[in-house]
């Protein structure tokens, strides 16, 4: 695919526009975003002005409204929801809908304006519903006083449509992109005070809609990290160690460095080796001829026949925390007819993301900036500020498109991996890309699960109790310490 030497967010955004309705999807990849109160501008200049009505919506003259997404996009259609519920409350027209995905550098700056980055079990659409909606209605609510500040009249009398404010007495009527500069001056209602509509009268939230995101995806012009170009950019290939516990030793970068287009050969952490070369097929050709030694890992490796045997154990335990209990189901199953009981299991397994792990970073001795796809861009913005060495105030994630997720990217060791080759080339962006191979080989695994089910019946084969005992390996110990209450995961 053929593809500028430079995305402006006009051309991302241009890019994007969907085969019918007018509706886009827009990517924003600013060095900074200078914001007013009372105006926006995009961080190129290139764009007209629009009118911010609290941190989620801009309004422009033209009547074409963009609203800011804070969830990631990874195929589910997240945008396209939550779109769906802010026009609802907004009474927009859903032709003029754009969205827009802010950084988590630039919400940190405005006092974390967009709140939560994370997009993780499902939650994307019910997790942020209430604070989207509440944000559409608190806008609506400040065009509404703007137009009867506007027309002198007392706001009960207005009424809101498809964009446009009314007036039944007088006949009246005005979009919102004409009073999106008067309304933007206004202080925004408190979004806990404003009233939210009834779901049964919705019209476009819940209803049947093309997805945002449907076009660009179809006709090739969706930007994925994978897909990102910046001038001047340069490639990296990867591998790390083979094996748990294994680092590396040495390698011989002087065998590689005359191959055509090779740059540079960077130690990356303890465990692994990138080459960094003109074209990524360069760089990777140059990395499997690399001669690299690799230390002998300590210990005895893990099996899988040792690891259901540990999971065996758990299944055991004399002590287990209790999620959910209601009455005395062991006394139930004791006393019943008859008791059947199963064991289930789950080995670890890759979620094996269509799109592999990338990550496009740029490092200055003063700002790090990184183009990725990312299930957690609050968590990638402080994996680049620390791989950095600078203050997460001087880092930025611009937020693309994932292409696959299943967790695996709620994890940022690419993103760590992407600025540490970066600061060994100062000033340069260096996208890094894993291979198929270094995907499935260092990739982190959906943890492994066993589970007992226990029944008792009565004689008409009638459960009577239930018991279900799991033993595996809790994912936000690793992840989230601060999501374990005295060693128990507090969403059990």
């Amino acid at each position: 695919m053929t593809r500028p030497p430079h995305l402006t967010r006009r051309f991302v955004l241009g890019s994007a526009l969907a085969s019918a309705g007018g509706l886009a999807l827009g990517f924003e990849f600013p060095d900074a975003e200078a914001q007013q109160r009372a105006g926006v501008v995009a961080a190129n200049g290139t764009e007209p002005v629009g009118h911010e009505l609290t941190s989620w919506i801009v309004i422009r003259p033209d009547e074409s409204i963009t609203v800011r997404i804070a969830k990631s996009e990874l195929g589910q259609g997240t945008i396209t929801g939550l779109a769906q519920l802010v026009a609802e409350e907004l009474d927009a027209d859903w032709a003029r809908i754009a969205t827009q995905m802010p950084g988590p550098g630039l919400s940190l700056a405005r006092d974390r304006a967009w709140g939560d980055f994370g997009t993780t079990g499902s939650r994307g659409l019910r997790s942020s519903q209430d604070t989207v909606r509440r944000a559409g209605a608190a806008a609506r609510l400040m065009l509404i006083e703007a137009a009867a500040t506007l027309w002198q009249v007392r706001v009960g009398e207005l009424r809101t449509a498809r964009g446009i404010v009314s007036h039944a007495a007088t006949q009246r009527a005005i979009g919102y992109g004409r009073l999106a500069a008067r309304a933007a001056l206004l202080t925004p209602p408190d979004p806990r005070s404003v009233k939210l509509k009834d779901p049964k009268t919705w019209t476009i939230a819940g209803k049947p809609v093309k997805r945002l995101d449907l076009g660009p995806k179809l006709n090739g012009r969706a930007i994925y990290g994978i897909d990102v170009r910046l001038p001047g950019m340069l490639m990296a290939a990867i591998k790390d160690a083979p094996g748990f516990g294994t680092r590396i030793e040495s390698f011989e970068a002087a065998a590689i460095m005359e191959r055509p287009g090779v740059r540079h050969v960077l130690k990356v952490g303890d465990t692994a080796v990138a080459v960094v070369a003109d074209g990524w097929w360069q760089a990777r050709q140059a990395l499997e001829a690399l001669p690299i030694a690799w230390s002998r890992p300590q210990g005895e490796p893990a099996s899988s026949a040792g690891i259901a045997e540990h999971l065996k154990e758990g299944l055991e335990a004399r002590e287990a925390f209790i999620g959910t209990s209601h009455g005395d189901a062991l006394k139930a199953i004791r006393s019943s007819a008859k008791i059947a009981e199963a064991v289930y299991s789950l080995p670890y397994l890759h979620q094996a993301p269509l799109e592999p792990m990338n990550c496009t970073a740029r490092w200055t001795p003063e700002r790090v900036e990184v183009w990725v796809g990312t299930q957690n861009a609050d968590a990638a913005l402080k994996a680049a500020a620390d791989a950095a060495g600078l203050p997460i105030a001087s880092a930025e994630v611009h937020r693309c498109l994932v292409g696959g997720a299943f967790g695996r990217r709620g994890r940022q060791d690419y993103v760590t991996q992407a600025v540490s080759i970066a600061k060994q080339v100062p000033g340069t962006p260096v996208k890094l890309i894993w291979s198929r191979e270094e995907d499935m080989a260092n990739g982190y695994y959906r943890p492994a699960t066993m589970a007992r089910l226990t029944a008792g019946l009565d004689d008409r084969g009638e459960p009577q109790g239930l018991i279900l005992r799991i033993s595996g390996q809790s994912i936000v110990a690793s992840q989230q310490p601060q999501g374990q209450r005295s060693g128990r995961d507090a969403r059990m």
